[in-house]
């Protein structure tokens, strides 16, 4: 049985290794079926927008912080982006991905969501382009792009 010095000094080691700067980015999510858009590193409170669309939001945003939309998810992905003509053998480009969204979705709430939110997050954020894995079975990681 270890002290517990030793545990703590395990510990340390442990999470004494450089640790790499959050960069913002694009990712496919496979088992939810999802691509998730994170251009700031914080806890988020999740908003739907529709069946397909949901706003991630700073859950402690304040009025002095910069913006309450951090990020965003598209579910039902790699589906969409297949019925869209979207080839999933190359990365996707997010911008193109938006402009299916609101061909696919029209109205009102989801135009302020991919102009007002999704456009200036992938901007900002210099977020390009997503990859989506043709086949499934791999565990979801982010890919800064």
């Amino acid at each position: 049985m270890k002290t517990p010095e030793e545990i703590g000094a395990l510990v340390r080691d442990a999470f004494t290794g450089a640790t790499g700067e959050f960069r913002p980015c694009a990712f496919f999510d496979d088992r939810l079926d999802c691509i998730r858009v994170i251009a700031r590193d914080c806890s988020v409170l999740e908003t739907r927008i529709n069946p397909y669309l949901t706003v991630l939001e700073d859950n402690y945003y304040r009025e002095t912080d910069r913006k309450p939309y951090v990020g965003f998810t598209i579910k039902g992905a790699r589906h969409f982006c297949s019925q869209h003509g979207f080839d999933l053998n190359s990365p996707i480009d997010i911008s193109a991905l938006l402009d299916a969204i609101l061909k696919a979705f029209p109205g009102v709430a989801v135009e302020l969501f991919v102009n007002g939110v999704a456009r200036p997050l992938v901007k900002e954020g210099k977020i390009e382009r997503v990859e989506i894995p043709s086949v499934s079975g791999s565990l979801p990681h982010p890919h800064p792009v």
